[in-house]
């Protein structure tokens, strides 16, 4: 258990305070006890094999949950089991994701180990369309020292999780399925201090996303490693949220495969800098967009930011032995390729592009055309509609370093594959 200390006396078992673990009988209130016992001198709550229903669970300070490997936390179906004191989403217009099945708010040393949670998403959808609400699963606010290790997370109604200014968060092992609308997996907002490695993602959703809501916060010093990445959305996102500056941020050794928008979406929206981003020994494979980098103006969240301060913006973005394959997708897409684009206010500066192999797949048979400023917009592709080129687009861009960037197409291709425009190179 990721070298821990930790003793396995199951003092506090969630059965001995009347968990039915049934998956029909509601043991919120026993399992509560538990972790409210637990805390009293730093337990571990353990939870045998079964099937556990319950409402919002509220983690308490000190306290080890340990889980069978057949042991289920499932999600109730019905919102009023969920608590309305959990906090908030802090995306404008997303007051649906608010409450959460389990929630921690100032504590420290929390543990979480083996076993599954079950969001039980499909009871909160109908049609194929979000209910009114859809609870996240787990929501950490200002929490120090989290461990998470070899949890199976599955169904959740919304978000897997939102980890909320904490600090010192380790997550190993970790096998997410989030195939539901808004189904993020790994959530950071104005964290500092985050470990993830070895995990496994399958996101309708963000596999994994680093942004910061909180003006005059910095959120730094994340590394991401051994992880596989799936989504129908981005497998990394940084950013777009970003009201405060995110730094030093380094993810590696990484395979994104199957995704539909994006690899790398990096996006300055809001006030806040993003800078040294390292990305590197990344393999992606059938990747519509392998980097999408914006950056604009454009408000996201609902908390206030600093005044809005043009020369901060995205600088020192670092990609560096990275082979994409996209010749297996079907059909070329009207947004495929690699897009770096900032906007005459607030340019993109310092990118660099080293040891990139990209296999593409062609086919296109647009002729360019052009491209919408990002100005007050929110910077998704939609907004743009057809790539201009087959392999790299990049507009308002200072210092762009480009080296060993090599590429090749499966299929001939009407577009250029390569376009500048307003970019300036490094050492020009």
């Amino acid at each position: 258990m990721m070298g821990m200390d930790v003793k396995l006396e199951y003092k506090y078992n969630v059965k001995d305070f009347g968990a039915i673990g049934d998956g029909k009988t509601y043991d919120t209130s026993a399992i509560q006890q538990a972790l409210d016992s637990a805390s009293k001198d730093g337990g571990i709550v353990y939870f045998p094999q079964g099937t556990y229903l319950t409402g919002t669970l509220y983690l308490k300070s000190n306290v080890s949950v340990i889980m069978n490997g057949k042991a289920t936390i499932l999600a109730s179906s019905e919102i009023e089991c969920y608590g309305a004191d959990t906090h908030f989403n802090r995306y404008a217009g997303e007051h649906f994701l608010d409450k959460c099945l389990i929630y921690a708010e100032d504590c420290v040393n929390i543990r979480i180990y083996g076993g599954t949670i079950n969001g039980n998403g499909a009871e909160f959808y109908e049609d194929g369309k979000p209910d009114i609400i859809h609870p996240m699963l787990f929501r950490f606010l200002r929490c120090k020292n989290i461990w998470m290790e070899d949890v199976n997370i599955t169904m959740p109604a919304g978000w897997s999780t939102a980890f909320i200014e904490c600090e010192d968060i380790h997550i190993r092992g970790i096998d997410i399925s989030s195939r539901h609308y808004n189904g993020d997996g790994l959530d950071f907002d104005s964290c500092r201090n985050v470990f993830v490695s070895d995990c496994n993602m399958d996101t309708s959703d963000d596999c994994l996303c680093i942004q910061n809501s909180v003006a005059g916060r910095v959120s730094r010093n994340i590394i991401v490693r051994n992880c596989v990445m799936k989504s129908r959305w981005a497998a990394v996102r940084i950013g777009l949220l970003n009201s405060g500056d995110i730094e030093d941020v380094v993810i590696s050794d990484c395979i994104f495969h199957d995704t539909l928008c994006s690899g790398f979406k990096i996006q300055a929206a809001e006030s806040g800098r993003i800078h040294d981003v390292l990305m590197s020994n990344i393999i992606m494979r059938n990747v519509t967009r392998p980097i999408f980098v914006t950056s604009n103006f454009c408000k996201m969240g609902v908390l206030e930011e600093s005044a809005r301060d043009s020369s901060k913006g995205i600088d020192g973005l670092y990609f560096k032995n990275i082979i994409i394959d996209n010749t297996s997708q079907e059909k070329p897409g009207s947004m495929d390729g690699i897009f770096v684009v900032g906007t005459p206010e607030r340019k993109i500066r310092d990118v660099s592009l080293t040891d990139i192999r990209y296999h593409v797949l062609g086919g296109g048979g647009y002729t360019k055309k052009e491209i919408p400023e990002l100005t007050g917009k929110r910077p998704e592709y939609y907004e743009l509609d057809v790539s201009p080129s087959s392999v790299l687009y990049a507009r308002h861009v200072a210092k762009l370093e480009m080296n060993r960037f090599f590429y090749d197409l499966e299929q001939d291709d009407l577009r250029e594959p390569i376009i500048f425009e307003d970019v300036v190179m490094a050492g020009e």
